[in-house]
Formats: C-alpha cells, sequence, structure tokens
C-alpha cells in the first residue's frame, strides 16, 4: 500500500488542472503554449499538427503533476522482525471437514466462516511473532509456513475451504504432527499450535496422543478450541482436546457461539506474548525518484521537439 510523507502537497494538483482546462474552454492553449509549424500555412489542415496541437498543450501539466507528486513522498513501508527474538511462532491448525463447512449452529455463517473471521482478527494481533496455517479434514496440508507477513496470510485463511483438502474424515494427529514438523527448528522462545475443531479424531496416520508426545519433545504447547455445539449430526470428543492441551502445557476452550470464540482468541493472545529483544525494524521504500525521473524525461522530450523538431520554444 502507498503511503505519503507530505500528502498534502496533493491538493496543488487540482489548480495545476483547474487552470489546465479553464484554457481549454476559453480556446487558449495552457500555458502559453501554441504550435507553429515551419513551412506551413497556419490554416492549412494537418492531422499530425491537429493532433499535437490538441496534445501539447496536455505536456506542462502532466510534468507539473508529476512533480508535486514526487514532492508528497510516495513510497512503501516495510516492517522488519529483527533475528533474535523473545517472539512467539504460532501454527495454526484449522479443521475445514464437512461438519465445520455444513453446520448451521452459528447462523448466518458457518464454523468455518466464523472461524476463519475470528481467526484474522488474532492475526492482525500479533504483529511481533510469526504464524503459520495448516488445514486439515481426511488428510493434513500445510498452506502456510511461518511467516511475519499477515497480509499474505489473511488471504491464503480467506481462501481455505472444505475443497481444499480432498480425503474426508478428522485427522487431528496429522495436523499436529504436521504443525510440530514446521516448528521443530523454530528459535522462538515459545512455540504453539491452536488447534480449532468441532469433531473427533477419526481417520489419520497418526492417533492425536502419539502426536501430543512429540509436541511435548520439541517443546510445543497446544491451545486446542472445541467449537460448536455438541448435537446428533456428528460425532464429537472434547475431551481428547483437554487431554491433548494440558500434556503440552496449554489450554482447552470450549466455544459454542461467536462471542465465545472471539472471547477464546482474545485469552488465547494474552497468554502467549513475549516482548521483542530489539523492536521491529521499519524500511520506508521511497518512490519519488520515480515520479522525478518520469517528469524530467517528459519535460526533456517536450524542449527536444520545440527546439529542434518545430525549432521554436514559448
Amino acid at each position: 500500500m502507498t503511503e505519503w510523507e507530505s500528502p498534502y502537497y496533493l491538493f496543488l494538483i487540482f489548480p495545476i488542472w483547474i487552470w489546465t482546462f479553464y484554457s481549454y474552454w476559453k480556446n487558449e492553449p495552457a500555458l502559453g503554449i501554441e504550435l507553429r509549424i515551419p513551412g506551413k500555412v497556419q490554416s492549412e489542415t494537418f492531422s499530425i499538427k491537429r493532433f499535437l496541437s490538441s496534445v501539447a498543450p496536455l505536456v506542462r501539466p502532466i510534468v507539473l503533476t508529476l512533480f508535486v507528486i514526487a514532492v508528497a513522498g510516495p513510497g512503501k513501508r516495510y516492517r522488519f522482525l529483527p533475528d533474535e527474538t523473545k517472539g512467539v511462532d504460532i501454527i495454526l491448525a484449522l479443521d475445514v471437514s464437512g461438519s465445520m463447512s455444513k453446520s448451521r449452529d452459528f447462523l448466518p455463517e458457518t464454523r468455518l466462516g466464523v472461524s476463519k473471521k475470528l481467526l484474522k482478527e488474532f492475526i492482525r494481533k500479533r504483529e511481533n511473532d510469526r504464524l503459520g496455517l495448516v488445514v486439515f479434514a481426511g488428510g493434513a496440508y500445510l498452506q502456510s509456513p511461518l511467516t511475519s507477513d499477515r497480509e499474505v496470510l489473511e488471504e491464503i485463511l480467506s481462501q481455505a475451504e472444505e475443497e481444499t483438502v480432498p480425503e474426508q474424515g478428522t485427522a487431528i494427529g496429522d495436523a499436529l504432527i504436521l504443525s510440530c514438523y514446521r516448528l521443530r527448528r523454530s528459535p522462538a522462545k515459545s512455540k504453539v499450535i491452536v488447534l480449532i475443531t468441532d469433531g473427533a479424531s477419526n481417520t489419520g496416520r497418526i492417533d492425536p496422543v502419539t502426536a501430543t508426545e512429540i509436541a511435548k519433545g520439541v517443546g510445543v504447547k497446544i491451545y486446542s478450541i472445541g467449537i460448536g455445539k455438541e448435537d446428533q449430526s456428528y460425532e464429537v470428543n472434547f475431551e481428547i482436546l483437554d487431554i491433548l492441551s494440558k500434556r503440552t502445557g496449554g489450554v482447552f476452550y470450549r466455544a459454542e457461539d461467536i462471542s465465545e470464540l472471539r472471547e477464546v482468541l482474545a485469552s488465547i493472545d494474552s497468554l502467549e506474548k513475549d516482548l521483542l529483544i530489539l523492536p521491529p525494524e521499519e524500511v520506508r521504500e521511497s518512490e519519488s525518484l520515480i515520479f522525478l525521473t518520469y517528469a524530467l524525461a517528459l519535460l526533456g522530450l517536450d524542449l527536444l521537439v520545440r527546439s529542434w523538431v518545430f525549432r521554436y520554444y514559448v
């Protein structure tokens, strides 16, 4: 996203173009410009002359506009986390199975829709941490490795749907193993998995308890969230989620509605926060030189044409 150092200078563009359009309306060339082509009778119809006569008066207003934009200081700001931090590395493990995308106890949205919406809020708060995304149903797939680019992660999260995972079922163990694999070499002080699911683990290559032992071995805490109300439509087993969390030093939460899920994510956000050794470094990349180059190039072309082609200068 483009940012401006001195955006108020952009207001100078308005008088430039008001002047230009007024000159056209008065049938007078803007900024005193008038084309005279040597060797041609002024009343003679000449297509190139007519074209240049209508375009040339716009060159200088365009040049002035480019100068104003350059003075306003356009640019982009980038935020970099220092190499040595006491931050938190978090993998979001999101269940995208059919029960998450079809259940209607969170009307007017589905469990998956609500989860994605509130996870985006959670992501925006974690300014100093790296986050990744694993989605799972009958299998588990990495959608984003650990990253500090929250905008990209939000975009990837938006695209997570039931169709993202072709296998049916709920493979919680596979999701935990994959998440632990991505966290195993993390230099962060705290390594966390936020597991969001509404069902019992009924498939997968690794059972959840075994995956929990591996998580303990690499120092990963599991915060599990059992989302949705228990009914007869889908099998649930929130007790196992409680066991998984307690064994790794995490916490199990139940969220039966939107407000509870928001509170749960806020609780996790407050529990897993550490200060950085060094503040994040912000680098601003200025684009003023680009617009200044365009302005000078266009001005040079204008002078060249007037001096050597039409052999006059006004």
